[in-house]
């Protein structure tokens, strides 16, 4: 991704802006590490889902983090509820960016069962873990490059 400057923006900052980070021009890669740690905002798991699905019917920021645990929490997720999100927040950004930013296209890839998948679909498998995360992303590069499996 290019800067208006003609720099280039690294992928931690474009996704931290696509999760709409207040801080997302600051941060670089290691920043980002560091966000994590510290913990992204409540906020952050209502705007990646929203990014995704704006008028809620498919999924919530409960889907990532329970309503209860949300509840609690008064102004930072803990670092694992951010790992979650970040790489949930990779696929999205990835799916949105494979289908041009059409969220409905996005959104019926994410919530239909995947052969390739077990079954199963890509966004159960990417909100589960880190490692489900990371397939869903194989099968989108497969999938961008024309590869069939």
């Amino acid at each position: 991704m290019q800067r208006a400057d003609g720099g280039a923006v690294s992928e931690a900052r474009s996704i931290a802006k696509f999760m709409g980070l207040a801080d997302w021009a600051k941060l670089d890669d290691l920043g980002l590490v560091e966000r994590i740690a510290k913990g992204f905002p409540v906020k952050t798991a209502t705007v990646v889902m929203e990014r995704l699905d704006p008028e809620g019917k498919f999924v919530r920021a409960t889907d990532i983090i329970p309503k209860s645990t949300l509840h609690r929490r008064k102004h930072a997720l803990t670092k694992d509820e951010s790992e979650k999100v970040w790489a949930l927040s990779r696929v999205l950004y990835e799916v949105l960016r494979i289908y041009h930013d059409d969220a409905g296209l996005a959104a019926r890839f994410m919530m239909q069962e995947h052969p390739l998948l077990g079954g199963r679909t890509p966004i159960d498998l990417a909100k589960e873990s880190i490692a489900g995360a990371d397939l869903v992303l194989k099968l989108l590069a497969k999938a961008d490059a024309g590869v069939a499996a």
